[in-house]
């Protein structure tokens, strides 16, 4: 808890300066999930306190198509002015990183602005599932017949697509992907028993654990969540199981003006670093607050999430369907 005041307290101490560069009069903020997703829910809370920290109009648009590629390409393509920013860099990495040519440079073609959170996948089973714990979990995903278990996730390319590879990869076992349009479906296929698991993000799928809708058997955080103290990591649980998380973060089309990118993550630090609710809210459901000191802070690790997610890929076998 000390690390993330001090964290909050030096970003904004850099966020104070009187910065110049005029923001356009509105913002597009394009997100690549669903309307009604928790991380367009989430989007929609950000961006309309960031409208009010910045004095400008932040207009959300919801572009979830081919797991959010084109929204990527869409911010890859627009005018390094401002007007147009991408919720979720993560995404725009994930597509560069998968196989195919996403029609960008993802090194090139976005301005890394803020990151301010992480949120790891939570394996959910329904309750009356056979299995109580996730070694029992993986002992009948080793011995199950050709096809082997089900699993969902949000998507192709996901957080929890890759978590759940990297998961049965490293014990040897198959499993048959059945994809949904975002996680909130994903996590009810899980409650329906149309799959055998799923893995959503913890802002989804807690709520839904608290209610007795699912049952919890695995994080994918570098540690235990305080919200489930009981349930075990995939690094704790499977040979060098990674770390996987989704970020909350805002990137902009490449060759945006340093002192526009430093007004509009100045307009990041003063939300997060003011809003004690919201800071609650995001760690209650799983996630850990990342607020980056600067700009360049950011776009300094942003070739290190690319190497990273590059890797995970690898570890995974993850491949676009």
């Amino acid at each position: 808890m000390r690390r993330r005041h001090a964290l909050l307290g030096a970003a904004a101490l850099l966020a104070r300066p009187a910065l110049a560069q005029d923001l356009p009069r509105s913002i597009r903020l394009i997100v690549p999930f669903a309307p009604g997703a928790s991380t367009d829910t989430l989007a929609r809370l950000i961006s309309g306190k960031l409208a009010e920290a910045l004095g400008v109009a932040i207009v959300v648009d919801n572009r979830a198509g081919a797991g959010g590629l084109l929204a990527a390409q869409a911010v890859a393509r627009a005018a390094p002015d401002g007007a147009t920013l991408l919720w979720s860099g993560g995404t725009a990495i994930t597509h560069a990183v998968m196989g195919n040519d996403p029609g960008y440079d993802v090194t090139r073609d976005f301005t890394p602005i803020s990151s301010f959170a992480e949120n790891p996948a939570l394996l959910a089973v329904r309750p009356a599932a056979p299995w109580r714990d996730i070694a029992a979990l993986l002992a009948a995903a080793r011995s199950a017949p050709a096809g082997g278990l089900r699993y969902g996730s949000g998507g192709v390319g996901t957080v929890a697509h890759m978590a759940a590879a990297a998961m049965l990869k490293a014990i040897g076992a198959e499993g048959t992907h059945v994809p949904y349009r975002g996680a909130n479906q994903a996590t009810l296929a899980v409650e329906t028993g149309e799959v055998d698991f799923a893995f959503a993000i913890s802002n989804i799928v807690l709520p839904r654990q608290q209610q007795d809708a699912v049952r919890v058997l695995l994080s994918t955080a570098a540690r235990r969540i305080p919200a489930l103290p009981e349930v075990p990591t995939l690094a704790e649980t499977v040979p060098d199981g990674p770390v996987i998380v989704s970020d909350s973060s805002i990137v902009g089309p490449g060759g945006m003006p340093p002192a526009l990118v430093a007004r509009i993550h100045a307009g990041v630090v003063k939300v997060m670093s003011e809003d004690t609710a919201l800071r609650e809210a995001l760690q209650r459901d799983g996630g850990d607050i990342t607020l980056d000191p600067s700009p360049t802070a950011y776009a300094a690790a942003w070739p290190g999430q690319v190497a990273r997610l590059r890797r995970l890929v690898q570890v995974s076998g993850a491949r676009v369907e």
